[in-house]
Order: structure tokens, then sequence, then C-alpha cells
């Protein structure tokens, strides 16, 4: 103990691959961040040359609703705080209607199975931490999506089958990595916005580009020239202090920082940024649940994020391996020098 003297990673690929070289050719004993098609997965596990485990933490797909104007028209400046506000996406009558919209169950009996969970919150676990003021969006609602916009008098005045707020129809670029899941989940989006009258041009991007962090490349999800965009984001351990301090109002990625910075939707709340330091000055658990909630909940209620699933963390062992107790709170390698060859 530790049993292996050298462990190899391969990187690169994409998730099918990764678990094919695990439960199909065993040129690898080992793949993780399996987000494909659960079918998939479980046709290879049937094979009998893999087991796959899964884990609950922290992880939460979502939607990102840019805060900023992302029009390409205004050059270097799109998505900045020069760039203004967004054209309509500031409105939170819009983004709840779009939140309203979506069958989060369908998503994960799609695309994630056992490795999903719908959820209405950016930070679902741990219990302390897990508000239960947003459970409304775990039921679709496209009727109430529907009185909603119509009720803020956001309306289709010209018959073409989008509504218009203040004379912008609601068109939105909707990107996200290139993945299997993601896309099959931006069909089923695309179709239930265009259900409620907002019409939604998809776009995927290779993972490498999408998570890079050139400067120079438009297509990072940090610069996000685009209206939404989905991915997954968590937060290492157990207390999120550091995680929701994410959306602080300095944390925009812009020029000034080479586009670095967490708070990707351009949300900014001097209340939020003043819990922020509440919660840094707060050593009682229970008051750290209460504000941690209080974020989420302002967050959430922003609209400017719409979360869809409680990510678990899916991956692959192969059945010869032994000693993997799957973690999703920290590194899947945390207890590697346990793992050993079966005899």
């Amino acid at each position: 103990r530790p049993y292996f003297a050298t462990v190899t990673f391969k990187g690169g690929g994409d998730a099918t691959a990764a678990a094919r070289s695990v439960c199909e050719t065993g040129e690898f004993d080992y793949a993780w961040n399996l987000q494909i098609d659960p079918t998939i997965l479980s046709g290879m596990a049937a094979q009998g040359r893999c087991n796959v485990v899964t884990a609950f933490g922290t992880s939460v797909e979502r939607l990102h609703l840019n805060q900023t104007n992302p029009d390409a028209a205004l050059g270097d400046i799109r998505s900045t705080e020069e760039a203004g506000p967004h054209p309509f996406l500031t409105n939170p009558v819009i983004g709840q209607a779009m939140s309203m919209a979506i069958d989060r169950s369908l998503i994960v009996e799609i695309g994630y199975g056992a490795g999903g969970q719908p959820t209405c919150n950016v930070l679902p676990a741990p219990e302390l931490y897990a508000s239960t003021a947003n459970d409304a969006c775990l039921t679709q609602d496209i009727p109430g999506a529907i009185a909603l916009l119509d009720e803020a008098g956001i309306v289709d005045s010209d018959g073409d089958g989008i509504r218009e707020y203040e004379g912008t129809p609601l068109r939105v670029l909707y990107q996200t990595s290139t993945n299997a899941v993601r896309q099959d989940t931006q069909a089923l989006i695309k179709q239930w916005w265009a259900e409620i009258g907002i019409d939604a041009e998809l776009r995927n991007i290779d993972a490498s580009v999408f998570f890079g962090g050139d400067p120079a490349s438009p297509d990072t999800f940090q610069k996000f020239y685009a209206d939404i965009e989905m991915y997954t984001n968590n937060f290492a351990g157990v207390d999120p202090q550091a995680y929701m301090a994410n959306w602080a109002c300095d944390e925009w990625p812009g020029p000034n920082t080479q586009w670095q910075g967490s708070n990707i939707q351009r949300f900014c709340s001097a209340e939020y940024d003043a819990l922020i330091t509440e919660m840094a000055g707060t050593a009682d658990l229970q008051e750290r649940g209460r504000i941690a909630r209080a974020m989420n909940d302002m967050l959430v209620q922003s609209y400017s994020i719409i979360p869809l699933v409680h990510r678990g963390g899916v991956s692959a062992h192969a059945s010869t391996l032994e000693g993997i107790q799957m973690s999703d709170w920290d590194s899947e390698l945390w207890n590697i020098m346990d793992w050993r060859r079966a005899e």
C-alpha cells in the first residue's frame, strides 16, 4: 500500500471514448466525468468489463443569462459593463418564464439517469445550505409562463411567433460545450422556449476551447459572447463561502482581467456583496447556513442564472479494480492508495 508504483493519465478526447477505453477495450482502468447518454453507458457496463459509480456533491448544470449586451456590433466592449445591460435578459420576468417552461425531470431522464436530480438551486448541498424556497421550478408550467409574459405586456405584436420586449424580439444565442447530453438538452429547451414565444439559436463549441483560458479566443465561456450559456460548476470541500463569493460585483470577467473572473453572467448586487462580507465574519454554523441560503435565493430569483440538474459525478472503473470509494466532495483519487487489482 499503495499497490501501484505508477499511474498513467490520458487527457483529451470525449466522454464516450473514455468510457469505451475502460468498459469495452480495457485499455484503461478508470474514466471520469462520463456525461454521456445513460443508456449507452449502461449498455457498455452490461458487457461486464467495468463498474459504473456515482456520487453527489455540489455540481449543478445551469444556464447563465448574460446581464450585459453581447451584440457583436459593439466590438471589443461587448459583454462588458461598458456595453450596458442586456436588451431583455435583465428583466427577471423573462428569465422566470424561461425557467418555468423547462421540464427538468425529462432532462434528467434523457441525459443523466441515476447521475442527475432536478434542482432549483445553484447551491444544492450540503443539506444545511440547500434552500427549499425555489422548489416550484421542479414542475414544468408552460401555461403559467405564457400567462406571466402576457401579464407583463411582453407579447408577439407582429404575429411572427416571437415576443418582443420594448421593441426587441426575444431571440437568444444559446451556447455550450460540444457534448451529446448537452446538445440533447439544448434541443429540448429550444422547443420549450419556442412554445412560450422565445426563439433560440443553438451553438456548441469544442470543450477545450469553451473552457480554455485563451484571452484571444472569442469562444470561451468567460468572454460569454452569447445571450445564454450552459455548463456545470461546483466547489471543493463542504463549506460554500468561497464559492458563493464568485458572484461578487468585482468578479466580472473583462479585458482588464484578461477575461478571467468567476461572475460569468455579470450579476451585481450591493445587497449580495453585503452577504458575502457577513458570511466571512460569521462562525456560527446555523447562521452560515441561513446566509448561504439567502445568497442562493437572491441569485436564483434574479433569474440571471437558472439551475437545471444536480449532477452526480459519474465514473467507470475496470471490474478488476478494487478499493474505490467514490466521492464527489473531493478528488476522485482521494483514496487511491487503497486501489488494488482483484486477486
